[in-house]
C-alpha cells in the first residue's frame, strides 16, 4: 500500500502539548518515566509487596514530578529545555506527595490526635501542586471544575436552599482532601496505581512492539478491498487499537495519520475522512477487553469484578462499531467509491503469519480473566509477553536473513532493549496525565463526599423531572457532555458518576418503591446501566463540538474545517448518542437478566432491532441506502430507525415494515435498471 508520511511523534506532541526535549533533558525524563513504570510492573509482580496506600503515594510523586518536566507553564510555546524553576517545582511536587509514603505510621497516629500545622502545610501544597499538575498536563477546564468544587465545600454553607451544606474549615477540607481515602488518594487514584498503570505500560509495549501496525494492516487485508474500504479500514483498525489505547486522541492520531490520507485518496471529502477516525477512535474507550482506564474505576464503583463490565459491554460495543460501519458504507455508496485494488493489499494470512504472535497478549489477558485472575496479574503477565516477543522477534528475523547481512546477535538484543526501555518510558509518560486526571477527580469526589452534593443534585433532578425517567437522562446527558469537553473520559466518567448518576439510581430505586441503600443492596446489577450511561456519554464528548478533541485531531490530519469534522464526527458516531438510552430501558443488553433460552432468543431480537435501527438512522442523516434518497424518504427513514429503537415490540414492527420497504424499493429499482 503506498502510504503518506506523516509524523505520528509530532501530531501527538501537537495535540498533548509535550515539550520536544533533546539532549539531557530527554534523558532525565526518560529515566523518570522508566522508573516509574518499572516500579509499577515490579510491584504488580508481586502482590503485597507494599501497602496500597504507600503504593499510591509513590504512583502520584512520580505523576507529579513528570508532568512538571514534560508540560510546558504555557502551551503557547515549543520548549525543548526544562527550566530550573520547572526541575525545584517538581521535587516539590514529588515530596508534597510522597510526604504519606515517608511518615506513613506517624500519619496514621496523628489521624487519632489531630494533624500538626506541617501537615495542613503540606495538605494545601498537595492541592496546589495536584491542580497545576493536571491544568500543564491535560487543560484548565478540569482544573476550573475542581476549584469550583473547592470553593463550594468552603462557601456553600451560606447558599440557600438544598445545596447549602454545614460550615466547614480549611482544615477540615485539606484533612479530607489529602489524608482520607475520599479525596485525592480516594478510589480514582487507587484504581490508576494498580489496574490502571499496569494497562496503560502494556498498551506501550504492544504499540512500540509493532502491533498497531499488525492491526492496521490486517483491517486493510480484511476490509480495504469493499466499497468506502480504506474507511471500513480505519473503523476496524481502530477498534483493534482500542485494545492498546485508552484515548481517543491518541488512537485518532496513531491510526489517522496512516487512514485518513488513504480515505482521501479514495475519494471521501476531507471533512468526512477526518471524521470517520475520531468517530471509530472514541470507540476504542467502550471496546472490551481493556477499555480505557474508565472502565476499571467502573468495576471498583459499582462493586462488580472487571470482567463483568466486559461481558456487559461487549453487545453495545459491536453495536456502536456496526453503526460506524454502516454509515461509512452509505457515504461511500452515496459518493460512488469504491475499494483499494486487491494488489494494493496483502492478504489475510500473509498478515496473521507475519504477526499473529502479537495476538498472543491479548489472548493471553482474556484467559487469565476469564478464569479469575486479577486485572494486575493479567496485565503484568501480558507485559512479559510482549517483552518475549519483543526480544524474540528480531533475532528471528535476522536468522532468517541471509548469513552475509545479518546484523551481530549483540546488536540486536541492544536493539531490543532499547526499544523495550522506550515502551517503559511511554507507558509512563501516558500513566501520567491519567494519573493527573484521577487526581484532580479524586478532588471533586472527596468535596460530593464530604458535602452530600451526590444526593442533593439527585434530588432536583427528580424533583425537574416530575417524574419522568426519559427527563432524568437528557439532563444526565447534558452534564456528561458538558463536563466531557476538554475533560478526558476518565475524569468525566469519575465526575459524572458521583454527581449524576444517583439522580438516575435514585429514580430507579423509586420505581421499585425502595430507599436507594435497599435498591443497591437487592438490584446492585441494576446499577451498572446507570455508570455505563454516564460513561458512554463521557466518551462521546471527545466527539461532540464545540470542544471535541478527537474530532479536531482527525481535521488536523485531514486538512479539514475543525467545525465541519465534528457535525460529521456525531453523525457517524451517532450510536454513542443513542445506545445509552437503549441499555437504560432495555438492560438485557448489558447481559443482565438474560439467564434462559427464551431470554437469549429475545436478546437476539433486540440486537436486531436495535441494528435495524441504527441502520435508518444512519440512512437519514447521510442520506443513502443502496443509492441516494430524497429529503423526504431521509425523514421517513429517521422516523422508522427511531420506532425499530423504541422497547415497545409493536413500535418496532412498524419501524421495521417502513425500513425495509425504502430499502425493497431501492434494491428492485436498481435491479430493474440493471435488468
Amino acid at each position: 500500500m503506498n502510504e503518506e508520511s506523516i509524523d505520528v511523534t509530532d501530531l501527538e506532541k501537537k495535540f498533548l502539548h509535550e515539550r520536544d526535549l533533546k539532549g539531557v533533558y530527554a534523558l532525565i525524563v526518560s529515566i523518570v518515566a522508566i522508573m516509574f513504570s518499572t516500579f509499577h510492573v515490579v510491584n504488580g509482580s508481586f502482590t503485597g509487596l507494599l501497602q496500597h496506600d504507600i503504593v499510591k503515594s509513590i504512583h502520584l510523586a512520580f505523576a507529579i514530578a513528570l508532568s512538571f518536566l514534560i508540560f510546558p507553564l504555557t502551551k503557547k510555546r515549543v520548549e525543548d529545555k526544562i527550566p530550573v524553576y520547572d526541575f525545584i517545582l517538581a521535587l516539590i511536587g514529588f515530596y508534597v506527595a510522597f510526604y504519606l509514603a515517608m511518615n506513613y505510621r506517624e500519619i496514621l497516629f496523628r489521624a487519632a490526635i489531630g494533624f500538626t500545622p506541617f501537615d495542613f502545610l503540606i495538605a494545601f501544597l498537595a492541592v496546589i501542586f495536584v491542580l497545576e499538575a493536571t491544568r500543564r498536563a491535560i487543560n484548565p477546564a478540569l482544573v476550573v471544575v475542581a476549584i469550583a468544587f473547592i470553593l463550594y465545600a468552603k462557601f456553600g454553607s451560606a447558599l440557600p436552599g438544598p445545596l447549602s451544606h454545614p460550615d466547614y474549615e480549611w482544615t477540615e477540607i485539606l484533612e479530607h482532601l489529602y489524608y482520607t481515602k475520599e479525596g485525592i488518594f480516594g478510589t480514582p487514584i487507587a484504581v490508576s496505581s494498580s489496574f490502571v498503570v499496569l494497562f496503560v505500560i502494556f498498551g506501550a509495549f504492544l504499540e512500540k512492539s509493532g502491533a498497531g501496525r499488525f492491526f492496521i494492516d490486517l483491517a486493510f487485508s480484511l476490509t480495504g478491498w469493499m466499497v468506502g474500504g480504506p474507511a471500513k479500514a480505519a473503523v476496524v483498525s481502530s477498534a483493534l487499537m482500542g485494545t492498546i489505547s485508552g484515548s481517543s486522541v491518541a488512537n485518532t492520531v496513531t491510526t489517522g495519520a496512516f487512514t485518513i490520507p488513504l480515505m482521501k485518496r479514495a475519494g471521501y471529502k476531507p471533512e468526512f475522512a477526518g471524521a470517520v477516525e475520531p468517530a471509530a477512535s472514541t470507540g476504542g474507550q467502550i471496546m472490551p477487553p481493556i477499555m480505557g482506564a474508565a472502565a476499571f474505576i467502573m468495576a471498583e464503583f459499582v462493586g462488580m469484578p472487571y470482567i463483568n463490565i466486559v461481558y456487559a459491554a461487549i453487545i453495545p460495543a459491536f453495536l456502536y462499531f456496526f453503526g460506524v460501519f454502516s454509515a461509512v458504507d452509505f457515504e461511500a455508496r452515496k459518493e460512488n467509491l469504491r475499494g483499494l485494488r486487491r494488489e494494493e493489499l496483502p492478504s489475510p494470512l500473509q498478515v496473521l503469519k507475519g504477526g499473529w504472535y502479537y495476538l498472543i497478549p491479548l489472548f493471553i489477558i482474556i484467559y487469565m480473566l476469564v478464569n479469575g485472575y486479577t486485572p494486575i496479574l493479567a496485565a503484568v503477565y501480558s507485559i512479559y509477553a510482549v517483552i518475549v516477543i519483543m526480544v524474540l522477534e528480531p533475532v528471528v528475523k535476522n536468522i532468517r536473513r541471509p548469513k552475509d547481512s545479518r546484523y551481530p546477535l549483540s546488536e540486536v538484543l541492544k536493539m531490543s532493549l532499547l526499544n523495550i526501555l522506550s515502551a517503559l518510558e511511554h507507558g509512563g509518560r501516558s500513566a501520567a496525565t491519567v494519573a493527573m486526571a484521577c487526581a484532580s477527580a479524586g478532588i471533586i469526589v472527596g468535596v460530593v463526599t464530604l458535602t452530600g452534593l451526590g444526593f442533593k443534585i439527585a434530588a432536583s433532578a427528580i424533583a425537574l423531572s416530575h417524574g419522568y425517567l426519559l427527563i432524568i437522562l437528557l439532563l444526565t446527558m447534558l452534564v456528561s457532555l458538558v463536563l466531557g469537553m476538554g475533560v478526558p473520559t476518565t475524569a468525566n466518567y469519575i465526575i459524572t458518576s458521583t454527581i449524576a448518576a444517583p439522580a438516575i439510581i435514585t429514580f430507579m430505586a423509586k420505581g421499585y418503591g425502595m430507599d436507594v441503600i435497599d435498591f443497591l443492596e437487592t438490584y446492585p446489577e441494576l446499577v451498572l446501566p446507570a455508570h455505563m450511561f454516564v460513561f458512554y456519554f463521557g466518551v462521546a464528548a471527545d466527539l461532540t463540538p464545540p470542544v471535541a478533541l478527537a474530532a479536531y485531531a482527525g481535521s488536523a490530519i485531514a486538512g479539514s474545517d475543525p467545525w465541519k469534522t465534528g457535525i460529521n464526527a456525531v453523525k457517524i458516531g451517532i450510536g454513542k448518542y443513542l445506545v445509552p438510552y437503549l441499555f437504560i430501558f432495555t438492560p438485557a443488553l448489558l447481559l443482565i437478566g438474560v439467564k434462559t433460552s427464551a431470554d437469549v432468543l429475545n436478546l437476539i431480537l433486540i440486537v436486531i432491532s436495535v441494528m435495524l435501527g441504527i441502520m435508518a438512522i444512519n440512512a437519514g442523516t447521510i442520506g443513502c441506502i443502496l443509492r441516494s434518497i430524497g429529503r423526504t424518504m431521509r425523514v421517513v427513514s429517521l422516523c422508522a430507525g427511531i420506532l425499530l429503537l423504541i422497547p415497545d415490540w409493536m413500535s418496532k414492527i412498524i419501524g421495521f415494515v417502513i425500513f425495509a420497504g425504502i430499502f425493497l424499493k431501492q434494491y428492485y429499482s436498481i435491479n430493474n435498471e440493471v435488468g
